[in-house]
């Protein structure tokens, strides 16, 4: 073989190897940015979920954050159920759902609130 040729084929390794790199690094930030994605949508989920509990442990009806919200162009819905599960005690479940680039997503928060009074049962000094 020639020098010539020889520096040709080298020539096409390196750059076979070279986009190969590219491609790889370009893979890495879709993760990337896909994963980042997500997260705001779950930070989104979680400060409706908030909401929702927040208005539903004070006993606010009805609640104006249970229920449909789009934000920053996804939209979520949110449920909000109450549970009686013994006289003076509710079981609260808040489900906020909402599509992704992976799918449905879901997220369920669940929590306990008590009608008696909070001086009930605490002693005085």
């Amino acid at each position: 073989m020639k020098p010539s040729g020889m520096a040709m084929v080298e020539t096409l390794v390196a750059a076979s190897l070279l986009s190969l790199g590219l491609l790889g690094a370009s893979r890495l930030t879709l993760r990337a940015l896909d994963a980042a994605l997500q997260t705001r949508q779950l930070e989104q989920a979680q400060a409706l979920a908030q909401d929702a509990l927040d208005c539903a442990l004070s006993a606010t009806s009805p609640c104006p954050a249970a229920a449909s919200a789009t934000r920053q162009g996804v939209a979520y819905s949110v449920q909000v159920r109450q549970t009686p599960l013994a006289a003076g005690l509710t079981g609260i479940t808040v489900q906020v759902a909402w599509r992704s680039s992976a799918g449905p997503q879901q997220l369920t928060w669940s929590t306990r609130r008590s009608d008696l009074p909070g001086w009930l049962g605490v002693s005085s000094p």
